[in-house]
């Protein structure tokens, strides 16, 4: 007689998607990053310039934001990815380094272990690069909304505009330029 598998785990039959889904429930309930915490208020308004990060991108290389870029889009967790993932997945290779646009996304709270076998080797497979924030607090500046993709107008390294945003068209629309 075949053992019955826990209706919760069946759709994960294989020894490393158990053991995965297992780490990620294991470090979502102790990690203490992921505890409620008191936010600073974000410090970045216009006519500030970007603060100096050295970005890294999901392969792993240094990537500073180019001096020619206008349109900052910055993410926080992942209900924003799930807003500007869809626009840039099918916009394709090379369209944000055309709207003169970057996208920052801070992974500093993802336990370690999900970053490395789960997260980077997705993010890789994304036809745009991703500067990553993996520092708590390096990202402190930047206003956030949970679930809203903040989006920075830049004129001459100058923020001139910040939005924040949970629709796609907004964003959509932000990246356009219209």
């Amino acid at each position: 007689m075949k053992p019955q598998t826990n209706s919760l785990l069946r759709p994960l039959a294989s020894k490393p998607q158990r053991f995965v889904f297992l780490c990620l429930v294991f470090f979502v309930s102790f990690s203490p990053h992921l505890t409620a915490e008191e936010l600073l208020p974000p410090t970045l308004k216009v006519g500030d310039s970007l603060p100096e990060i050295n970005y890294t991108n999901q392969w792993e290389e240094p990537s500073p934001i180019p001096t020619e870029t206008n349109k900052v889009l910055f993410i926080s967790d992942m209900d924003a990815s799930k807003i500007i993932h869809p626009i840039l997945e099918k916009e394709g290779k090379g369209y944000l380094e055309s709207k003169q646009a970057v996208l920052v996304s801070d992974i500093h709270r993802m336990p370690s272990l999900i970053t490395k076998f789960v997260a980077l080797p997705r993010m890789k497979s994304y036809p745009y690069t991703l500067r990553l924030v993996r520092e708590e607090k390096l990202s402190d500046p930047f206003p956030r909304t949970k679930g809203s993709v903040t989006m920075i107008l830049l004129k001459e390294g100058k923020v001139t505009k910040i939005q924040i945003s949970n629709v796609d068209t907004e964003v959509k629309s932000f990246l356009e330029g219209n």
